[in-house]
């Protein structure tokens, strides 16, 4: 960008965005793509222990989760701050913070382009927010597992265990929103952001064992349910957004 700008060539803020769109999406359709195979696979695997040996992985579960218990129990803190990340986590407090930031990206992007890096930003929190949400619902009411036994001590959940919807939700929207913030916010500050979002989302799930609402292979299969998901969106916003540029450039050159 700088040496553009030393050559005399005007460049604008939403011209050097498309540049790095195009210069970057075939890397970041690879990496994305990857994750979502892997977490895909990962999710496939837990859901397969989950619903046909089910006896073996309740056991392994039974152990994991007596221990965290036991850790809570002596520990309140744990339980407070899982009380907290609970809010966070949930369905009313999550939905606000993705209806508040779609909202301020599409104005935003607005104001600069219409169909610039803040509306793909906004169409990608708000695919991989609701879509996460649906798929984790349909995944319940198919797998539809029984609770733990501590379902109801600090904090009561009706539904269905698996997967755990916090913790899918955690990737879904606040992994996804890191993954916005690096792309949007310039120099130091990305990282300032960034980090907290990044490393909030997997603790949300984290939490839900220490409520005793959760066993570990639900928080498992949250994540990685909601990191395929996260991932599958990312890469087809970057094609969508990476295709437009491209048609956008052919049209703006005479020669084409």
């Amino acid at each position: 960008m700088d040496a553009i700008q030393r050559s005399g060539v005007p460049v604008t803020n939403a011209a050097d965005e498309e540049r790095r769109l195009l210069d970057s999406a075939p890397t970041a359709v690879r990496v994305f793509g990857l994750a979502a195979f892997v977490l895909a696979l990962v999710f496939g695997i837990v859901t397969w222990l989950v619903v046909a040996q089910a006896d073996a992985i309740a056991e392994v579960d039974l152990d994991i989760d007596s221990m965290i218990h036991s850790a809570a129990v002596a520990n309140r803190w744990m339980v407070d701050v899982s009380l907290g990340l609970q809010t966070i986590g949930g369905g009313v407090f999550s939905g606000t913070v993705v209806a508040v930031v779609v909202i301020a990206l599409l104005w935003a992007g607005r104001l600069r382009r219409p169909f610039g890096a803040r509306t793909y930003a906004a169409a990608f929190l708000a695919l991989s927010a609701a879509g996460g949400a649906f798929l984790g619902t349909v995944v319940k009411s198919l797998v539809d597992r029984p609770r733990p036994p501590w379902n109801g001590l600090w904090s009561y959940e009706a539904s269905s265990s698996y997967p755990s919807g916090h913790s899918q939700g955690g990737i879904t929207v606040w992994v996804a929103l890191g993954l916005i913030v690096l792309v949007l916010v310039p120099g130091r500050l990305r990282w300032v952001i960034s980090i907290p979002l990044l490393i909030l989302g997997p603790t949300i799930g984290v939490s839900r064992t220490v409520l005793g609402v959760h066993w570990p292979s639900d928080v498992l299969g949250g994540w990685s349910l909601g990191g395929a998901w996260t991932a599958a969106t990312a890469v087809i916003i970057i094609l969508i957004a990476a295709d437009a540029a491209r048609r956008r450039g052919d049209s703006a050159d005479p020669s084409k």
